[in-house]
C-alpha cells in the first residue's frame, strides 16, 4: 500500500464512512454530499467489511476540463447496533453527509449522525435512492488503459478540524481498538478450528488510526494458507520452490475475506467478476496485499468484452506505476511498465499458441516475479520471459481490459487464486 507521504491524485476526494456492525450486515444505504452541492445516493451490499474501499468514478473533484476526479470511500464497522434504533433507516430518515474542501467529513451511522450537526442538510426523499450504486462517465485519456485511484490521503494536504470532528475522531479510535481485539479472536478461533480444511484460510485484520493525517483509517489484510493445503499444493512453475501464502477459490466473499466488493467488483456464480462497464476505461480489483518475489497462479474467464489479465507490483497504483499483463479472447498479449502519468512502456507482445480461444473459455494464467526477472505462463505453457528494473514489489489486482480502440464493455471472471512467495 502507498505510505502517508505518497503523492495522490489532486482531484479525487477522500472518506470515510462508519456504519454499525448490524449495518454491515444486513446492508444499508447512505447520501454524500459533494462541495459542490451534488447528492450522491449509496448503497452498501450485506457483508460489506471494516477497511473495505469503493471507488466511485466521476464523482470527485472538477478538473480544469470540465471532468471529475473520482470518490474514494472507505469502510468503518462500528461494533454494536446504531444508536438510538434498529438498522435499516429509510431513505427519508437517512442524513447525507457534507463533503468539504480537501477532506471528507466523517460519516456516522443514520441514527448517531442526526445528533450531530447538519447545518444546511436535507434528506433526499425515497424517490431519489436508487436501487444500485450510481455512475457518472468519467473523464476521456489516451487509449491507455485509465489507472487505480490512489489508497490513502496525504498529511499536506488536510486542514484543522474542530471540536465535533474531533469527538468523531476519538470515537472511531476507541471502537477501532476494540474491533482490533475482536478480530484477532475471531481469527485464531477460526484458524484453529479449520486446521484440517482443505480450503480454509486464515484472515488477521489490523487497523491503524491516523489522528493528524484524517480520520480515514487503512486497513491492511494478510492471509494464509493452512498447513494441509500448502502441503497440497506445491509450486508448479520453475524453478519451484516458495511458500505457499495465498489461496483462495475467489467463490464467495466468507471463501475470499479481504478482496474488494463494488459495482466493478463482485461474487457471483462462485467466481470473482472484474466489470469494466465503460469501454473507454479498464478496472481492477485487489486485496490491497503486496508482494516482492512470488509466483501467481489463477484460473481466468473472459466473460463478455475484449481482454483479461494482471496488474502487479503495483509499486503506486493511485499514479500509474506498476506492470500490467492484458490478453484478449483471440489470445494476443501484451504486457506493459507503467511508469507515472500516463505513460506506459510497452516491453513485449505475442500470441499465445496454446490458448483457449473465445468467450467462456478457461485459461490458466500464471505470473513468477523474482528480482528482475519476469516470467508469463498460459495453461502451463511459457509466453513471457523477460528481465526489467522498473518494480520490485507492490500489490497485485485482476483485471477486466476493454480494447484501446473500439473496445466494448468487459467482465471477466476468476477462480482458485494462489500466491507462493519466496
Amino acid at each position: 500500500m502507498p505510505s502517508p507521504s505518497e503523492p495522490q491524485r489532486a482531484n479525487d476526494l477522500y472518506a470515510t464512512l462508519a456504519i454499525s456492525s448490524e449495518e454491515a450486515r444486513t446492508g444499508t444505504s447512505r447520501i454524500l454530499t459533494l462541495p459542490d452541492g451534488r447528492q450522491l445516493p449509496i448503497t452498501l451490499p450485506a457483508g460489506v467489511q471494516s477497511g473495505q474501499q469503493l471507488s466511485f468514478t466521476g464523482q470527485g473533484r472538477r478538473r480544469d476540463d470540465g471532468t471529475y476526479g473520482s470518490l474514494q470511500l472507505t469502510i468503518t464497522v462500528l461494533p454494536g447496533p446504531p444508536p438510538g434504533g434498529a438498522p435499516g433507516l429509510s431513505s427519508e430518515e437517512a442524513v447525507p453527509t457534507l463533503l468539504s474542501g480537501d477532506r471528507l467529513q466523517l460519516a456516522a451511522p443514520a441514527a448517531l449522525a442526526s445528533s450531530l450537526p447538519t447545518a444546511g442538510q436535507a434528506a433526499l426523499s425515497s424517490s431519489q435512492t436508487p436501487a444500485s450504486l450510481p455512475q457518472t462517465p468519467p473523464s476521456p485519456s489516451p487509449s491507455w488503459p485509465r489507472s487505480a485511484p490512489a489508497q490513502r490521503k496525504s498529511a499536506s494536504s488536510r486542514r484543522p478540524l474542530w471540536l465535533v470532528t474531533t469527538a468523531v475522531l476519538l470515537l472511531v479510535v476507541i471502537s477501532s481498538a476494540a474491533l482490533l481485539e475482536q478480530h484477532l479472536q475471531q481469527a485464531q478461533g477460526q484458524a484453529s478450528a479449520t486446521a484440517t480444511s482443505a480450503a480454509a484460510t486464515a484472515f488477521v485484520a489490523t487497523r491503524q488510526a491516523d489522528g493528524q493525517a484524517s480520520v480515514v483509517a487503512q486497513a491492511t489484510a494478510a492471509a494464509q494458507a493452512t498447513a494441509s493445503v500448502i502441503a497440497a499444493n506445491p509450486n508448479p512453475y520453475p524453478p519451484g520452490g516458495g511458500k505457499l501464502v495465498l489461496y483462495t477459490p475467489l467463490s464467495d466473499a466468507q471463501n475470499s475475506i479481504g478482496w474488494e466488493t463494488s459495482i466493478h467488483c463482485t461474487f457471483r456464480s462462485g467466481a470473482y467478476h472484474v466489470v469494466s462497464q465503460d469501454p473507454r476505461y479498464f478496472d481492477h480489483c485487489s486485496n490491497g496485499i503486496s508482494y516482492s518475489d512470488f509466483t501467481l497462479e489463477v484460473e481466468m474467464t473472459i466473460v463478455a468484452g475484449d481482454q483479461g489479465g494482471l496488474l502487479f507490483r503495483g509499486a503506486d497504483i493511485g499514479n500509474n506505476r506498476y506492470y500490467l499483463f492484458q490478453i484478449s479472447t483471440t489470445g494476443i498479449y501484451t504486457l506493459f511498465a507503467y511508469t507515472g502519468g500516463n505513460q506506459a512502456e510497452e516491453l513485449t507482445r505475442g500470441v499465445a499458441l496454446n490458448y483457449q480461444r473465445g468467450l467462456g473459455q478457461t485459461n490458466l494464467l500464471a505470473l513468477v516475479a523474482r528480482g528482475h526477472h519476469l516470467t508469463l505462463y498460459l495453461n502451463h505453457q511459457q509466453v513471457v520471459a523477460i528481465t526489467d528494473g522498473h518494480y520490485r514489489s507492490g500489490q497485485l489486482a485482476l483485471l477486466s481490459v476493454p480494447l484501446a480502440d473500439g473496445g466494448q464493455p468487459t467482465e471477466v471472471a476468476y477462480r482458485n487464486l494462489k500466491v507462493w512467495a519466496f
